[in-house]
């Protein structure tokens, strides 16, 4: 990128810099002090054409919506189209998050994201229900549940993520569509599916996670049927240069998996997308966005041979990290999330949510949900930052950022290579855990700065949750009791002929091992609950299975 000349002149000029900065760091004993990244990813104290002279601008960075896509999917980037505005949320029963939903896509919301729906394969009447129903999400039981969840809600005119694996609620919010008469090649959305090894050629026959990419593929074409999710692997404490890796090793491993079922490349990757994180330290996660994205590109055209430039593509959504969020002077995390949020948007992310900052302390209430959302408004229309594509491409420590996180990835996804797939799932989960434990141990070992934890704490503070005047929302007891009794309702009021008829063909369907969309739409309007679809799941695979499948997606 630049002349050798002009190099040797700013080697020249690098060196008398260093010299002097030396002595300064001198003075104040800092001498020899090293910087890295949370991930570990070596900095120096300044950046110049030094560091990125075997960059190829045309190869390795180029222009927006040119391959490899460095710099961004399309050539106008938020022009012509901003990122899709969602909120996670979820709470209680249908009714409190339809409430909360409407109100929200009132307030400028273009996107429903909704979590908890499905988690748990047991009904709410379960004794193991008590305490956690509507505490970590809305809680679903049937497809009455969802009907009351999108009511007054137009299904057509919106995008639809479902955070969680949970194949019913899937086919839920299918039927529930279906009777809104939305044309379901129309229906835009996600859900959050990758494919899990489950052995026995199970990618063949018989794996949900394929299912859905099969159905979708041939019945969906706008709704994307694969959502590769390491936000929650990085909410763990997992690095940047991990999630960068594990979430390209499972979409690669999605594709094949898919394509063992006769699927072509071109109609499988075109429809995956990606749940990452927005972490606390800004340039290396604005580097790890077009990193990854460049890796994807590379991976999907080189490897899998590829042809159509929509395959290349790398669209992910971003949920700003809870991790870093403190019970300890809470209203600090607005800052953090405004600046989790602003690195999401120069790394280009196609649909986003931010973290409230209360979530740390409770359920988000409606003004916390607003203010997240008002966050990403200002962004969009007040920061400018929007108006121009990839405004950090070309600096020399983004750059250089970016190239050091790609390799660092390879380097880690050649590791998995040499592992068995099921070996590489529980080696993600362990290296999660570990993480976790060895970042806790750095705040606590007063290692890594926490602001209101380890560093310019108060003793009030210190002694109580220091709100001022935000209110918390406190967990409603009778939550669980109105679900319960929506839930014995249904079972009264459905036609018995018609769940006697569901469940011998969902059964049969999981015994011969055919695609199990179709049959569990038909057993959800038939309003089977979770509760029973897991227990004719678990009829014919089998307790092991079940806890392994459920386990994978849910940590249950």
């Amino acid at each position: 990128m630049f002349e050798k000349e002009a190099l040797k002149e700013i080697e020249r000029l690098h060196t008398e810099y260093e010299a002097n900065v030396k002595k300064t760091l001198k003075k104040f004993s800092m001498e020899g002090e090293s910087l890295t990244t949370v991930s570990g990813i070596p900095l120096k104290t300044i950046y110049t054409p030094l560091d990125i002279k075997e960059v190829n601008y045309a190869e390795d960075i180029s222009f927006p919506g040119s391959y490899p896509f460095t710099r961004g999917n399309t050539p106008t980037g938020y022009r012509t189209k901003d990122w899709t505005l969602r909120q996670v949320m979820g709470l209680g029963t249908a009714e409190e998050t339809n409430e909360r939903l409407k109100y929200l896509v009132s307030q400028g919301q273009t996107g429903v994201s909704v979590c908890g729906m499905g988690y748990q394969p047991y009904e709410s009447s379960d004794e193991r229900s008590i305490g956690i129903l509507g505490r970590g999400g809305v809680w679903i039981d049937t497809l009455a549940d969802i009907e009351t969840l999108f009511e007054g809600i137009d299904m057509s005119r919106i995008s639809i993520n479902q955070i969680g694996f949970s194949i019913p609620v899937f086919a839920m919010i299918l039927a529930e569509a279906e009777r809104q008469g939305v044309d379901l090649r129309k229906l835009s959305g996600t859900i959050q599916n990758w494919v899990f090894p489950l052995g026995e050629g199970r990618e063949l026959r018989g794996n949900g996670g394929v299912d859905i990419i099969e159905y979708c593929t041939r019945n969906l074409p706008r709704w994307n049927h694969t959502s590769i999710s390491v936000r929650n692997n990085r909410d763990e404490g997992i690095t940047a240069p991990q999630e960068i890796a594990f979430g390209v090793y499972l979409g690669t491993f999605t594709l094949q998996s898919a394509m063992a079922r006769g699927i072509d490349v071109d109609d499988i990757a075109p429809r995956i997308s990606f749940f990452l994180s927005s972490e606390n330290e800004f340039l290396e996660e604005v580097a790890k966005f077009r990193a990854m994205r460049r890796l994807w590109a590379k991976t999907v055209k080189d490897k899998f041979k590829a042809k159509d430039p929509r395959s290349w593509l790398m669209r992910f959504h971003v949920q700003t990290t809870a991790l870093n969020l403190t019970a300890q002077q809470p209203l600090n995390n607005i800052i953090r999330s405004t600046i989790h949020a602003l690195a999401a948007v120069l790394g280009g992310a196609q649909s986003m949510s931010v973290n409230s900052f209360d979530e740390a302390l409770a359920t988000p209430t409606k003004a916390s949900a607003t203010l997240s959302l008002r966050t990403q408004q200002i962004i969009a229309c007040e920061s400018g930052v929007a108006k121009v594509l990839d405004p950090l491409g070309g600096s020399y420590c983004i750059e250089a950022i970016t190239n050091q996180l790609e390799e660092k990835a390879i380097e880690i996804l050649e590791e998995l290579a040499a592992m068995s797939p099921k070996k590489v799932f529980r080696h993600i989960i362990d290296q999660g855990r570990e993480s976790g434990y060895l970042r806790q141990k750095a705040i606590d070992d007063d290692e890594r700065p926490l602001v209101g934890v380890n560093r310019f704490t108060s003793e009030e503070s210190n002694a109580k949750i220091d709100l001022g005047n935000v209110e918390i929302l406190e967990y409603d007891l009778t939550w669980r009791d109105k679900q319960i009794e929506r839930l014995n309702k249904v079972k009264k009021e459905r036609d018995p002929v018609k769940v006697d008829r569901a469940k011998k063909l969902l059964e049969d369907a999981y015994r011969e091992k055919v695609n199990i969309i179709r049959p569990m739409i038909e057993a959800v309007k038939a309003y089977l609950s979770i509760g029973e679809i897991v227990e004719i799941r678990e009829k014919v695979y089998g307790q092991e299975d079940l806890e392994h499948v459920w386990g994978c997606y849910f940590g249950i």
